[in-house]
C-alpha cells in the first residue's frame, strides 16, 4: 500500500493566504488595518485579535517565510500601501455604452485600471454604477403613497461587485476584472473560470471560496452579508422584485454574471406603468432579458397561477401596447413592443 507523506497545512489554504516573496510588513498600511478592525468591531464581525499585527497574523495576511514575516496576497490587496505595484492587473475596468452592444460610437464612459485596495475598488465601482442607472418613484394604487423604484436593486449590485473581486483568480496576471453597463443590462466579468467541481448548474449549491481570507475580510467590513450566499442572494432579490433571473456563464478563462434591469419606460414613460400589477412588471423584465418567449415559457415563471390568469396579464400588456404578439398557435411569441424606449425617432 502506498503511504502518503505528511500534509502541509499551507497547501490547504487559498492562493490569497500564500506568502508573496520579497514583501514585508512595511508594505502594509497599519492605519488601514486599524480602521478595518474598528469597523469590524462595530459590526460585531471581528475575527481574531484587535491588535493590528496580531490580527494580520491570525488572518493569514502576514505569514512566515524562511524565518522572515512576509505579506500575503490578501494582506496586500486589502491593506497594502500600493497593491498594484506588485499586482498590476488586480484592477477593475469600467465600460459604459448607450446601446446594447460595445460599439465605439456609443461609448458613454471608459475607465481603465481602477486600483487601490479592494475596499477602495469596490466603493468606486459601486458608486459609479449606482450614479449612472435610473431611479424614480412608483405610486401605490391602494395607499396612493409613493415609493422609490430603481433600475437595479442596490444590494444586487454590491453582491455582484463583491463576487467579482472576491472570487477572481489573482494568479491571472494578464486580465483585469471588468464591469460593462449597457442600456438593458450590466455584466460583471471576473478573470478565472469557476473553481474545480463548481459549474454554472451547481454554483448556487456548491460553496467553494477561491480566496477565503479576502472574502472574510470583506465580510468583516460589511460588504458581504453572509459568506457563501452571495449569488443565492442575487437570485432571491431579483425574483422578489419581479425581475428576470441572472445569467451566469463560465468560459474557462473568466466567469460572467449578467442581470437585466427594469424597462426604462418606467422612468420615462407615462402613468400607464402605475396601473400594472407585479406579474406584468415581471413579464416585461422577462421579455427584456429573453425576447421571443412563448405563452408556456412565461406561464412557467409563475408557478401556482393558471395559464388563463397569466394570459389575462399578457392580454393587458398587449392592449396597452407594451408588448406585441407574433405568430399563432404553437408559434405564438411575445416581445417588447419597443425594446429601446429611449431611441430618438428617425428624421
Amino acid at each position: 500500500m502506498h503511504e502518503r507523506g505528511p500534509i502541509n497545512p499551507d497547501s490547504l489554504r487559498g492562493i490569497d493566504s500564500q506568502p508573496v516573496v520579497g514583501t514585508s510588513v512595511a508594505m502594509l498600511d497599519m492605519r488601514r488595518v486599524e480602521t478595518h478592525i474598528q469597523r469590524a468591531t462595530e459590526n460585531g464581525r471581528l475575527s481574531g485579535p484587535s491588535s493590528p499585527l496580531e490580527y494580520l497574523r491570525y488572518n493569514h495576511c502576514l505569514v512566515e517565510l524562511e524565518g522572515e514575516e512576509v505579506s500575503t496576497l490578501a494582506g496586500l490587496m486589502c491593506f497594502g500601501h500600493n497593491p498594484q505595484d506588485l499586482f498590476r492587473q488586480a484592477v477593475i475596468d469600467i465600460g459604459h455604452w448607450r446601446g446594447t452592444d460595445p460599439l465605439s460610437f456609443e461609448v458613454v464612459h471608459l475607465e481603465k485600471n481602477i486600483g487601490g485596495t479592494l475596499v477602495e475598488q469596490l466603493t468606486r465601482v459601486e458608486n459609479y454604477i449606482w450614479t449612472n442607472i435610473h431611479h424614480g418613484m412608483r405610486l401605490n394604487n391602494r395607499s396612493f403613497q409613493r415609493s422609490e423604484v430603481h433600475e437595479y436593486p442596490r444590494a444586487v449590485l454590491r453582491e455582484l461587485c463583491v463576487n467579482m473581486i472576491a472570487h477572481r483568480d489573482y494568479t491571472n496576471f494578464r486580465a483585469a476584472a471588468r464591469v460593462h453597463l449597457f442600456r438593458n443590462r450590466i455584466e460583471w466579468i471576473s478573470p478565472g473560470g469557476l473553481p474545480p467541481g463548481v459549474t454554472v448548474n451547481n454554483l448556487l449549491h456548491e460553496q467553494v471560496a477561491r480566496n477565503p481570507v479576502i472574502l472574510n475580510i470583506l465580510f468583516e467590513a460589511g460588504f458581504v452579508e453572509a459568506i457563501g450566499q452571495g449569488l443565492n442572494t442575487v437570485v432571491y432579490l431579483l425574483e422578489r422584485e419581479g425581475m428576470a433571473r441572472p445569467v451566469f456563464m463560465d468560459t474557462g478563462a473568466s466567469f460572467m454574471a449578467t442581470i437585466y434591469g427594469r424597462p426604462l419606460d418606467i422612468f420615462y414613460g407615462g402613468t400607464i406603468y402605475l396601473n400594472l400589477n407585479e406579474r406584468q412588471h415581471k413579464i416585461l423584465s422577462l421579455l427584456r432579458a429573453r425576447p421571443g418567449l412563448s405563452p408556456r415559457d412565461i406561464t412557467l415563471e409563475f408557478p401556482g397561477r393558471s395559464r388563463r390568469s397569466v394570459q389575462r396579464d399578457l392580454s393587458g400588456l398587449v392592449e396597452a401596447q407594451l408588448i406585441s404578439a407574433v405568430g399563432e398557435g404553437r408559434a405564438l411569441r411575445y416581445d417588447l413592443a419597443n425594446p429601446n424606449p429611449l431611441d430618438e425617432p428617425e428624421d
